[in-house]
This record gives structure tokens, C-alpha cells and sequence, in this order.
């Protein structure tokens, strides 16, 4: 008991020391001067689609470990192979619903920043960003619905019916 307790914390110290570690490289200017410099298209303004980016495939490892863990390495005789395609491809369905978030809260946050330029309202610039936030958003949605799909092709599909009703 003593030995998960340890883990937990150590687990949970190293996610402050990771948080904390981003926060300072998000505001040291060497840092972004480095990142600017030796990798095209990133600039601090497109930063949230980056994180979620960086979450999102943090999130697929972390997946992957687990699968592999749980169905190859505890399970070396009996190998299930179906589980681990669908423990993959519900991991890269959920990966890119983090992406279609990520890029979502980017394309409001180009709309947010628009607005405070003081843009025409109504132009068709207006219309491109406010497209682009709807599509993403339908496209986080289907993602979404195909993340139910999946799990239900994987546990069987058992269609709802009414309680049974006490006499």
C-alpha cells in the first residue's frame, strides 16, 4: 500500500515539475527565439494548437504504454490481438478529437483577436475564421460520435429497452 501511495505522489510531483518547467519555457525568450528559429511555422501566436499538439501525442504514447502493457507484456501466451487494434484506434480517434479542440480554441482565439483589432464585422475575413470554428467543431463531433462507434463495435451493441417493471 505504502508502495503506491509513493507512486502516486511521485507521479503527481513530476506532473508539477513538468507544468511548471512549460510555464517558464513559455516566457524565456531564448527559448523562443531557439523554437522560431530551428522549427518553421511555430510562433508564440499559434501556441494553444501547439500545446494541444504536444497533448495529444503525449496522450497516444501514454495510450499505447498501456495497451501494450496490459495485453503484451501480462499477457505473453495469450495474445489479443483485437484489443490491441482497438485500444489503438480508439487512442488515435480520442488523440484527434485533442486536436480538433486544440485547433478550435486556436481558431477562437484568432477570432477573439480579430475582434479586438477592431476588424469590419461583417467581412469575409470575418466569415473564413467563423467557418473554420464551425467545421472544426463538426469535425471534434464526428470524431466524437465515431469514439462511441467504435467502443460499441468492440463491447457488442446492446440496444436499449425499457427497465422491467416491478408488479
Amino acid at each position: 500500500m505504502a508502495d503506491a501511495t509513493t507512486k502516486q505522489q511521485q507521479f503527481w510531483i513530476w506532473i508539477v515539475a513538468i507544468v511548471i518547467l512549460l510555464i517558464f519555457l513559455y516566457f524565456y525568450r531564448p527559448f523562443e527565439t531557439y523554437l522560431v528559429a530551428h522549427i518553421p511555422f511555430i510562433h508564440f501566436n499559434n501556441v494553444v494548437f501547439w500545446f494541444a499538439s504536444l497533448v495529444g501525442i503525449v496522450a497516444y504514447a501514454f495510450a499505447h504504454w498501456q495497451s501494450f502493457r496490459g495485453e503484451i507484456f501480462s499477457n505473453v501466451t495469450e495474445l489479443n490481438v483485437d484489443n490491441l487494434v482497438f485500444d489503438t484506434l480508439q487512442a488515435a480517434i480520442l488523440v484527434s478529437v485533442i486536436f480538433c479542440a486544440g485547433a478550435t480554441l486556436q481558431a477562437l482565439e484568432v477570432l477573439s483577436e480579430y475582434f479586438v483589432d477592431r476588424g469590419p464585422i461583417f467581412d469575409p475575413a470575418f466569415g473564413e475564421k467563423l467557418l473554420a470554428i464551425v467545421l472544426l467543431v463538426i469535425l471534434a463531433v464526428a470524431f466524437f460520435l465515431l469514439h462511441y462507434v467504435v467502443r460499441a463495435l468492440r463491447t457488442g451493441w446492446r440496444p436499449r429497452s425499457a427497465p422491467p417493471r416491478a408488479h
